[in-house]
């Protein structure tokens, strides 16, 4: 019984072969051709290969060709877009300082009079008007800050502010602005101080240093508390000086570290006895100091205060004095 079943197992093998070359032979002939040696056949493989090859290379050309043209399309769009937005940056700082320029003629005109009426020349007004006038000072004043802030900001943003850069000692300039910056200290009793080498010279545009030093001190005398400290500091690091704020404050969260530097940004409420801007300074600093070709950063811890730094070039004496002091450590 099995060896009939074998039998029946190899006469069906031998029927499956020979249809099977049977069906080939019919496909060459087909084809019109002939059984051929393994090398024919490679050769074969090799032309249906390379035939394979360009098609999928002329696909992906293709392919190519439709990403390429929808990138440009892409990239014609957002130049369009970033024209659009650039020419809407101009317009915007044109009208802010437009505007600016008008407000301050009046603001100029209100701060003259009640100048010359707290003088009281032409007699005395007596203490209720004296305060109405003190009142109106503060106001312009804080009005008259704000438009320059502005004015500033829209000639940074039209490249229009000019840097006349000059070697210069820092610890004179640090000195000029700590003596303007004493009465906002003196409100809330804070103690100014600085640690700045006497032979330290840097090299850029000493006004605005000193614009970007006032707007630091400034935030710093706001956001401390009564009886706190504010110190300002300086130290060469070769090509540059590094400077730096640090004030006893409330501190700065870390998640908005980065954004104190855009417009219009007000990290929390001032604390007593100072008014607050409208969240230009930090983003004007940041500008003038880029301008220069600086730096500027910001370590704060909640409850414990914050230090900005920020670099500007070195006069070569301090450059020169640094790589000494360097050499000498070494």
């Amino acid at each position: 019984m099995a060896s009939l079943q074998l039998t029946w197992v190899r006469l069906a093998w031998q029927a499956v072969a020979r249809s099977c070359r049977d069906a080939l032979q019919t496909m060459w002939n087909h084809s019109e051709m002939q059984p051929c040696s393994e090398r024919d056949i490679g050769v074969q493989i090799q032309h249906r290969e390379s035939a394979l090859v360009g098609c999928m290379n002329q696909e992906l050309e293709k392919q190519v060709h439709e990403r390429t043209s929808q990138l440009a399309e892409a990239n014609s769009r957002l130049a369009k877009q970033n024209e659009e937005l650039a020419r809407a940056t101009r317009r915007k700082s044109l009208f802010l300082a437009r505007m600016s320029h008008e407000f301050r003629t009046p603001l100029n005109s209100i701060i003259g009079f009640t100048d010359l009426l707290a003088e009281q020349g032409e007699g005395p007004l007596g203490e209720a008007y004296s305060d109405y006038v003190r009142h109106v000072q503060e106001g312009a004043h804080h009005l008259l800050a704000l438009v320059n802030d502005i004015l500033d900001l829209s000639r940074i943003e039209a490249g229009r502010i000019d840097l006349r850069h000059e070697e210069f000692a820092a610890a004179e300039a640090i000195s000029e602005v700590l003596c303007a910056t004493g009465p906002l200290a003196e409100v809330k009793n804070l103690q100014l101080c600085s640690q700045v080498s006497p032979t330290l010279f840097a090299y850029g545009d000493r006004t605005r240093f000193k614009q970007i030093l006032y707007n630091l001190l400034s935030n710093a005398a706001k956001f401390t508390p009564d009886s706190g400290s504010v110190e300002v500091t300086a130290e060469p690091d070769y090509a540059e000086i590094r400077f730096g704020v640090g004030d006893t404050g409330i501190g700065i969260p870390p998640e908005r570290q980065t954004a104190i530097f855009e417009e219009f940004t007000q990290v929390a409420p001032a604390t007593s006895g100072v008014k607050e801007g409208a969240g230009l300074g930090l983003t004007i600093t940041k500008r003038i100091v880029e301008l220069h070709g600086g730096r500027i950063w910001v370590e704060s811890t909640l409850g414990q205060g914050s230090r900005f730094f920020f670099t500007l070039p070195a006069a070569r004496r301090a450059e020169q004095g640094s790589r000494q002091q360097a050499w000498s450590t070494a």
